[in-house]
């Protein structure tokens, strides 16, 4: 019972965060497999939105083709050198070997970046950062 309201809570929070995008949506090509929000996401396009109000700060980013969403919270945050060195929006990935964790999501719009939580690096391999560009669609 405990699974089902957590997952109706998840889907009702996924159709509000629709319902407030724009006509505008953001998009980005994902050729790896990450973490974000607890959950493993495979490679893909996604459909990235973000929400703010009071209650609660959190970003879905849906896989376009399998449809898997995962809702994950953030922090305002300055957007790192890199990104801004970068001048457009993107998506910061924290990589250690082939494991791959959402660091960072900035529009360029002049708004603080988008911080989240990311697992300790592993000993998979050599740290690095990966930056994926994030492209405005119109939205269906």
């Amino acid at each position: 019972m405990k699974q089902l309201t957590m997952n109706l809570m998840a889907a009702a929070v996924v159709v509000l965060a629709a319902g407030n995008a724009s006509a505008q949506s953001l998009k980005a090509e994902i050729p790896f497999t990450f973490q974000v929000g607890g959950a493993v996401m495979t490679p893909g396009s996604y459909q990235v939105v973000t929400a703010s109000n009071i209650a609660s700060k959190h970003v879905v980013l849906r896989n376009i083709d399998t449809h898997k969403a995962v809702l994950a919270m953030y922090s305002p945050t300055d957007p790192t050198k890199e990104l801004t060195a970068r001048g457009k929006p993107g998506i910061q990935f924290e990589c250690s070997g082939a494991r791959c964790a959402l660091r960072e999501i900035w529009t360029a719009s002049g708004s603080p970046a988008y911080g989240f939580n990311t697992p300790k690096p592993g000993s998979d391999g050599p740290s690095r950062m990966a930056f994926i560009p994030l492209t405005t669609t119109k939205a269906d």
